[in-house]
């Protein structure tokens, strides 16, 4: 059997699909909106909702397994009788044989790619943690901490090892995580205008509650979700095209919309960062890929989020009193107005100049795109440090005390012996550290017991040691760059097949004939339904994607990992997994299946 006839697409592996695509519209629709008893238990009941559907989701993926391949093995009809009545010993050995085989080959060791290793590598080492630990049992549920423990790590790896292997993911998934988003970004915006039409905010005591907003409770981790839902309905956006696309480019400028206005109010300054970080990539994509008119219509549809938000804020009774951090901005409405403008301008002028900004692509754009981004970033930086800005003032108060944890955490760390260094001190174990090392100084600077490190990376390097933290970043940077070359690779691709098309169009008497005989692939495959229905493989399922973990990645630095939406980014790296791998096997051999 050759390799294309292992990959999923010949009708033999829908049910894996299947049991793939309802556990995606479950994370992406049931998931963000699961509460129990409101903000009181919301992180045990997220944790638990996770936890549950992805042992069912692993459960019947095994069981799917099993059945393609027994089914195939049955199908090939070896095991049968001899002339005599008995069972041939020698077919029977062939049949086991060929079972094994199978499985084996269902396996592809021999197709392993870089982020498996890493995948692999972050498992071990939070395995050695375990042990390293002197809790065991807080250090496999993650008690003591945000539920992140071994036994989610776990989870995750399963989740890797179901998805990651050729899944194929339904593009209207996509759609429905857009509508679920925009829903959650709904609820805040509307919480933070004084209208909490689910109460959930009933029973919380008035000083705290402007900070917990929507289904996902804590700013900061509401603010985390955002970070992937603005930039992957933004990255679906720009790489959609095509009138079959509508549905998709509609859900789209609806999460965007809705999801810039969630961040204004969420009033986590990480939010800024993250998806601030994604759009500077999809400014870099769209260059190269020449739809810099995409990408000033997302911008111009964020503007309308903000100016939308600064005219509800205006109209409210505590107006723009509830702001802080950089959200503080939309009080002056003035400067918001002359913003949108500026940015409706730039929009139009694009729109007019369609013609050339569509020429200019590839590596020319990619380098005046790097270039642009470089400086405006040295420009910031410079602006912020001239007028001694807070940002740079790294001091125990820095971004909400982060500052003081940061510094006692590398105290810390140099404090520990050499396998500690390397493996860490044990899983979700910053709050032992904190508490039995800087109790005193916790409850006289902050008043709070720290069970983070609101640093992800930080966190991995004090729980995980150095082998533990190198492992997740490489992780992260990996699937970034497979999500980046396969999408290159699909790109290049894409436009030989449509130029030796026209070609063929070309030479051809009969053109109508010639436009029926093509196939249409990928993103541009019949009608909207049609689209809707078929399965994400193209480029831009990739740089949804690729924004998506980008998004995380970017408000990782200041965040901290939790049992509510860090399981999105393994998601996503299991959803990389996936589409890179089967673009791999379909490609090896030279053209599509």
């Amino acid at each position: 059997m050759g390799r294309k006839d292992n990959i999923a697409g010949d009708g033999r592996w829908e049910l894996q699909n299947g049991i793939t695509t309802l556990f995606l519209i479950y994370m992406g629709a049931a998931y963000p909106l699961i509460m129990h008893d409101k903000y009181f238990d919301i992180t045990v009941t997220k944790y638990r909702a996770f936890y549950i559907a992805l042992c069912i989701y692993a459960v019947l993926m095994v069981l799917a397994v099993l059945v393609d391949v027994l089914g195939r093995n049955v199908s090939t009809g070896h095991g049968s009788q001899s002339s005599g009545g008995n069972v041939d010993a020698s077919a029977g050995a062939a049949h086991g044989s060929r079972f094994i085989g199978r499985l084996r080959h269902f396996m592809d060791m021999h197709n392993i790619m870089a982020m498996d290793i890493f995948m692999a590598g972050f498992v071990l080492a939070n395995v050695l943690a375990f042990f390293m630990s002197g809790n065991k049992v807080a250090a496999y549920t993650g008690e003591e901490g945000r539920r992140c423990g071994l036994q989610f790590v776990l989870l995750a790896f399963f989740l890797y090892v179901c998805m990651a292997r050729y899944c194929r993911i339904r593009r209207y998934v996509v759609v429905i995580f857009m509508l679920a988003g925009s829903f959650v970004g709904i609820v805040g915006i509307c919480q933070f205008m004084g209208y909490d039409f689910l109460g959930l905010r009933e029973g919380l005591m008035q000083s705290i509650r402007n900070v917990y907003i929507s289904t996902f409770g804590n700013i900061d981790i509401f603010a985390s979700f955002l970070c992937v839902l603005v930039p992957m309905a933004a990255g679906a956006y720009i790489s959609s095209e095509g009138k079959e696309s509508i549905v998709i480019r509609i859900t789209a400028v609806i999460a965007v919309l809705t999801g810039t206005g969630a961040v204004i109010i969420s009033n986590a300054n990480l939010a800024y960062a993250g998806v601030g970080g994604a759009m500077i990539v999809a400014w870099i994509w769209a260059s190269y890929r020449g739809r810099i008119r995409e990408f000033a219509d997302v911008c111009l549809v964020m503007a309308c989020g903000v100016l939308a938000i600064s005219i509800m804020l205006g109209r409210t009774d505590n107006g723009y009193s509830e702001l802080d951090g950089l959200s503080c901005f939309v009080s002056d409405s003035r400067m918001v107005w002359i913003v949108s403008v500026v940015v409706l301008v730039v929009w139009a002028a694009i729109r007019l100049a369609s013609k050339w900004t569509v020429k200019f692509r590839g590596k020319a754009a990619l380098a005046v795109s790097v270039g642009v981004s470089l400086a405006g970033i040295v420009a910031v930086v410079i602006y912020a440090a001239h007028n001694h800005m807070c940002i740079f003032s790294f001091e125990d108060s820095w971004g909400n005390y982060r500052g003081f944890v940061w510094r006692r955490l590398m105290e810390a760390y140099s404090d520990f012996s050499v396998p500690q260094k390397l493996f860490g001190y044990g899983n979700e174990s910053v709050k032992s550290i904190m508490t039995d090392r800087y109790y005193d100084d916790m409850m006289n600077a902050v008043g709070v017991i720290y069970d983070n490190a609101h640093n992800e990376y930080l966190q991995y390097l004090i729980t995980t040691g150095i082998f533990g933290a190198v492992s997740y970043v490489g992780l992260l940077v990996t699937t970034g760059g497979a999500l980046v070359r396969t999408a290159v690779s699909g790109a290049v691709m894409n436009e030989n097949e449509s130029m030796s098309s026209q070609s063929a169009e070309k030479r051809s008497k009969e053109k109508a004939a010639s436009r029926d005989s093509r196939t249409v692939r990928g993103s541009k495959t019949g009608t909207g339904l049609e689209c809707l229905l078929g399965y994400a493989e193209d480029e831009g399922s990739m740089i949804a994607v690729l924004l998506g973990i980008t998004g995380y990645a970017v408000q990782a630095f200041v965040n901290l990992n939790q049992s509510l939406t860090t399981p999105y980014i393994f998601l996503l790296i299991a959803m990389a997994g996936g589409l890179c791998r089967r673009y791999i096997c379909q490609f090896a051999d030279g053209g599509r299946k």
